[in-house]
Order: C-alpha cells, then structure tokens, then sequence
C-alpha cells in the first residue's frame, strides 16, 4: 500500500509523494492521510476510478483507493480543501 501524507498550511497542499506506485498484482491500495484537517480526492475525468470518501477518526482525516486492476496507466487526481489551491499529483499503475 501506498501511504501518503497530506499536508494543509498558509492555503497551500501538499503530499510527500507527488507520484506513486501502485501494484495490481500486489493488490496495492493508495492510502492518503491528513492531520490538518478535511480535504477530498477527485479522480480526473477519464481515469474510470471513483473518488474515495474521506473520512475522520479522532484529529485524522483518510482517504483511501484501489486495489487498483488495470495497469499500464497514470491516474491523474486532485486533492482539494476548502480555503486551498488544488493540488494535482498522480499513481502510476504498474504490473
């Protein structure tokens, strides 16, 4: 799985990964996580995925996707907060 960390501060996101890995034979998921507060990730049009929902336990918001099943292709998304520019990072699908 791959983990990556949401960051929300002075209107501005931010990820420690702007691209990830993703495995469909691994069955990986992609796991966001946030301490800052809400936010969403909107798949691009074309990527055939739906958007994860997120969701808060305690002062942690996630979000989560996949496993993924076709590979041999970039998912382009969006991660959104209210009061934040959008952010436009990308998973990579691999064998």
């Amino acid at each position: 799985m791959a983990d990556i960390q949401v960051t929300l501060k002075d209107g501005k996101i931010a990820v420690d990964s702007a691209k990830v890995q993703a495995s469909v034979s691994g069955n990986h998921k992609v796991q966001w996580k946030c301490n800052d507060g809400a936010f969403n990730i909107e798949f691009k049009p074309g990527s055939d995925w739906p958007n994860p929902t997120t969701t808060r336990d305690g002062s942690v918001w996630t979000a989560e996707a996949g496993p993924f099943t076709k590979h041999g292709r970039t998912l382009s998304y969006a991660v959104k907060a209210p009061g934040y520019e959008t952010l436009d990072p990308d998973i990579e699908v691999i064998p």
